[in-house]
This record gives structure tokens, C-alpha cells and sequence, in this order.
């Protein structure tokens, strides 16, 4: 940051943590307030298809002519100190919103939030979404020491807003916030019956009240009723129960983890779907989802296991291991061709969701001739 002249400095930003939601939280703040009329920075990981998603402009990616730019600028920096991918392009947000003078940015955390490279920012608000198990051999095997990497966000005399939380993780966020003289601020409040949020799912009501209670601690930022309702219908985020084709239905989500997962198929559940339904799903190694398997067969006639691109997916045949019904699912590592014979399976009235990893975008996209650059 600082071969780059330290651009977080002084750049307003909120700054989003926890397990779920983040990044849909990240989208309706940041539609908000472009809505508002203010310049919004939106940084965001991972991407679906390009990396240009990560950072956007009032909705818009960062141009491919300035990553050029950043990286001749900055390219020996970058190698003297060997920066990470995720540091290098942290570091390029900053350095993006300052050049384009945005009056905030909205700052998804990457991993945890102790040592992750966004924690340098200087928030005016963090916010905290449900924290539940995930990445546990990174961030600890237990809800108290995952709430105590992802605290670290935590900035004196900052604001934190937090989602309703486990009672451990509470116990946590609370002295660690005493600790340093955060101010946690938990949301109990009802979504208001009068906003409508257009991204579907009882999950996303959720992340609109979080979303709208945080704004609420942001001083100089003048957010009308109008805003919030309009940026709220208006918002697109994309992967998350996400229709991509009717008659039949597909719908898409990146949904990863236990209580990702449990959260999409209550949504999926509650579309009455007529006919058969068929599962298209690939997840990460280190990925744990056994207790949803009596589920997932239950609610999927058809299971299709694959494989998606990216740093150290499941191989198809183990993740087919999971499943106890042999006569239920098949196994078809390419990705394309996987969704292709899913919708070969499908009848009018019948439903497909693919979902478990962002690493299916690319496959997504090409098969259904889709682009995910707009939020």
C-alpha cells in the first residue's frame, strides 16, 4: 500500500465481514448509495467469470486498461515484496477509487478479517453477517475462534453492525469490541413490509435490514427513503438464487456451505416446483456437506457431481462418494457438459438448480450465454 502512496488513507469506505451474505450486503449498500447520488466504490471477491467484477464503479467493472496501468505502475513493488494475488488486487481498488475520487467504497473482506489485506482500510462503519463454520482449517475449528479472526475488522471508536448471531459468537464480538471501544450495534429489527428487495430469498430480507441499519451510523451521507427503496428493488447480484432460464426453471447459486446451502434449498423448496428436480453440484476440498446429503437426495430426483476450474476443487468421484443412492446421481467431471445433461433431464415443470462453488460461473455463462458484469 504503501509503494502505491497508501490510497486507503483517508478514502471513506464501510468495511463487510462474516461467513454469509457479505457480498450480497456489499451490493445493496453499494446500489443505495449510488442511488443517492454518491460515486460508489464496490470491491468484492471471489469473481465468477472475470477478475474485473472484483472492482466496479458505480455498477461499472474496472476497465482492462487500467489494471494494465496499476500493474506497469507498481509491477516491481508487487514482485520486490512477492504480494499475493488477493493483496495485489486489494491494493488496486484502493488505488482505483482513490484515482476516480469516489466519495465511499464498499469493502467485502476476503477471508476472515484479522489478517486479511482489506483490514488496512479506514471504515466509517464495519459490518458483521452471520458467522457460522467455513474455512475451518484457516480460521479455527469452532464458532469462538472464527468470530475472533473475523473481528478483526474491529476499529476503535468504529461503529460495528452486526447480524443476530450465535450466542458464542456474540460473547465474542462483544469483548472484542470492549476491548478496543468498538461500538457493536446487533440488528433485531423487522425488513420493513414496504421495501421490496430484487434478489430473491428470506436470507436477502435479512441482509436488506443489515444493510439499511448501517447506513443508519454513517454521518455526512444523506440517504433519502426514496434511495433506499429504489436501490433496494433495483439492486442485482448475481450467483445468488439467481434465475437464469424458465419453463423449465434453473437457477444458479454459489452457495457453499452448510448454512449457504440449507438457506438455498428453503428458497428453492418454497417455489413449488411441480416436476422432477435435478442437482448440478460442485464444491471445493475442503468443503464439508454431509449432513445436507439426506436433504439434497430428498429434495433432487436427479444429482448430477462435477467438477469446477479453479485452486483445488473436490474431484467428481469423491464428491459422488457422498451420496448413499447410486440409482440417484451420476458423475460427469466437465462442468459444460454436466449442465447440458441436466437440462437434457428437464420437462417443462420440472426445476434445476446448480450451485456449491463461484468457480461455476464461467461454465454458467458460456452454456446459457449469460454475462454477470452488472450488479
Amino acid at each position: 500500500m504503501a509503494a502505491c502512496g497508501n490510497p486507503q488513507s483517508g478514502l471513506p469506505s464501510i468495511q463487510i465481514a462474516g461467513t454469509n451474505g457479505k457480498g450480497s450486503v456489499c451490493a445493496m449498500l453499494a446500489n443505495i448509495l449510488k442511488t443517492a447520488g454518491y460515486k460508489t466504490g464496490l470491491f468484492t471477491s471471489p469473481h465468477l467469470v472475470n477478475v474485473n467484477e472484483r472492482i466496479r464503479l458505480n455498477g461499472i467493472p474496472i476497465p482492462n486498461n487500467e489494471i494494465d496501468i496499476f500493474l506497469q505502475k507498481y509491477r516491481e513493488a508487487i514482485e520486490k515484496i512477492e504480494a499475493t494475488f488477493f493483496e495485489t488486487i486489494t491494493a488496486m481498488a484502493f488505488w482505483y477509487f482513490k484515482k476516480e475520487n469516489v466519495d465511499i467504497a464498499i469493502l467485502e473482506t476476503g477471508l476472515g478479517g484479522r489478517l486479511d489485506s482489506v483490514s488496512v482500510c479506514e471504515p466509517l462503519a464495519t459490518v458483521m453477517t452471520s458467522i457460522s463454520l467455513d474455512h475451518i482449517e484457516i480460521l479455527g475449528e469452532t464458532l469462538s475462534e472464527i468470530a475472533f479472526e473475523k473481528a478483526g475488522i474491529l476499529k476503535k471508536g468504529v461503529p460495528c453492525i452486526s447480524a443476530k448471531q450465535e450466542d458464542e459468537v456474540e460473547v465474542v464480538l462483544i469483548k472484542e469490541g470492549q476491548r478496543i471501544n468498538a461500538p457493536i450495534h446487533f440488528v433485531n429489527d423487522k425488513f420493513p413490509s414496504e421495501l421490496i428487495v430484487n434478489i430473491p430469498g428470506t436470507a436477502q430480507h435479512e441482509n436488506a435490514q443489515l444493510a439499511v441499519s448501517t447506513l443508519k451510523y454513517i454521518n455526512n451521507f444523506d440517504i433519502q427513503k426514496i434511495a433506499l427503496k429504489n436501490g433496494l428493488q433495483s439492486v442485482q447480484w448475481l450467483g445468488r438464487n439467481q434465475h437464469i432460464q424458465h419453463n423449465p426453471l434453473v437457477i444458479f447459486d454459489v452457495a457453499h456451505n452448510i448454512e449457504s446451502i440449507q438457506s438455498f434449498l428453503e428458497y428453492y423448496s418454497s417455489l413449488g416446483i411441480m416436476g422432477k428436480s435435478v442437482l448440478i453440484i460442485a464444491i471445493q476440498a475442503r468443503k464439508h456437506i454431509q449432513p445436507l446429503i439426506p436433504t439434497l437426495q430428498k429434495v433432487y430426483k436427479h444429482i448430477i457431481c462435477t467438477e469446477a476450474p479453479g485452486r483445488n476443487p473436490m474431484p467428481a468421484k469423491v464428491l459422488g462418494e457422498y451420496f448413499t443412492n447410486k440409482n440417484q446421481f451420476e458423475i460427469i467431471p466437465n462442468t459444460e457438459k454436466a449442465i447440458q445433461l441436466g437440462l437434457e433431464k428437464l420437462k417443462l415443470q420440472d426445476g434445476m438448480a446448480i450451485i456449491g462453488s463461484h468457480c461455476l460461473g464461467p461454465a454458467v455463462s458460456k452454456v446459457f450465454k449469460i454475462s454477470f458484469d452488472k450488479y
